[in-house]
């Protein structure tokens, strides 16, 4: 009896060590995976009538750019997409900038479109994919009147922490950004999979999610990136979004202490508010009114 008595405390102590290596290590590798894995939608052959391709260098990476230039004396424009879509989805955006004479490059960041890279770290590395672009403009010349950056969710995060380290920034255009690597996952994680900000697969998930990116998320901190830098801001808030409400938005709206603008678009969802008729009237009003 004494024998049986064992074995059954084996077997349930053999569970109790296989359910817990699920919880804590299977269920954040998963979540890791889902966090930084490459999303690649289907791209366009060629680029249309207008434009050049590119490749740029990031880092040990190429990627896919398109470039429409002009001879204007206006800033040159990067627009910049979110996670899982490619600058396919931003053309019919950057006409209106093409009119208006700015120089426009669309890029598609690490491990989305045409472009290298078995990760995505949501912003974090991909500020060097948004550097490589205002490198490519100033390169050719097209930098000379500075550059305004445009992103969009993730895009936004990338954009953000891009313009901070530049010194030719003349303006920023950012729809849906999140506030911290860190605020995020967990906001998601209890958005997505109903989990606790305290529950300990969290900063699991984050730290495997770090190895596998090879990155630091303390570093991928959209408040922080803004306190210090004085170009304009226009901060677009999709006014029935989840992901990034606008008391998100607005952590890095209020620590931005140049000139700045917040709209909230009423109605839309994440990354809706492109979409709306009224978009480029917003950002047309905050070009002219800083003279960009």
């Amino acid at each position: 009896m004494k024998a049986l008595g064992r074995t059954r405390r084996q077997r349930l102590l053999l569970r109790l060590a296989l359910y817990g290596g699920t919880l804590f290590v299977g269920i954040p590798l998963a979540f890791a995976y889902v966090m930084t894995k490459a999303i690649r939608p289907s791209v366009l052959g060629r680029p249309p009538l207008g434009y050049e391709e590119l490749s740029l260098a990031s880092e040990s990476l190429r990627l896919r750019a398109w470039l429409a230039a002009t001879g204007g004396e206006r800033p040159a424009v990067v627009v910049v997409h979110g996670l899982g879509d490619s600058l396919e989805s931003y053309l019919d955006h950057a006409r209106p900038f093409r009119e208006r004479g700015h120089s426009v490059l669309l890029v598609d960041l690490r491990g989305h479109g045409g472009s290298e890279g078995s990760y995505t770290t949501l912003g974090g590395r991909e500020r060097a994919d948004v550097g490589a672009a205002m490198e490519e403009l100033r390169r050719r010349g097209l930098a000379r009147h500075g550059i305004v950056l445009e992103g969009h969710s993730m895009g936004a995060v990338a954009v953000l922490l891009a313009a901070a380290e530049a010194d030719d920034v003349r303006g920023v255009v950012v729809e849906a950004p999140y506030d911290t690597y860190r605020s995020t996952i967990a906001h998601h994680a209890r958005l997505l999979y109903h989990l606790p900000s305290w529950t300990p697969m969290i900063p699991i998930a984050i730290a495997a999610a770090e190895w596998r990116g090879g990155f630091d998320a303390d570093s991928v901190d959209a408040v922080k990136a803004v306190r210090g830098v004085r170009w304009p801001l226009l901060a677009i808030v999709d006014g029935s979004d989840p992901r990034m409400p606008e008391a998100v938005v607005r952590r890095i709206y209020d620590a931005h202490p140049g000139p700045k603008r917040l709209w909230v678009a009423p109605g839309v969802d994440h990354v809706g508010a492109i979409a709306r008729p009224d978009y480029w009237a917003h950002v047309r009003s905050f070009l002219e009114g800083n003279g960009l």
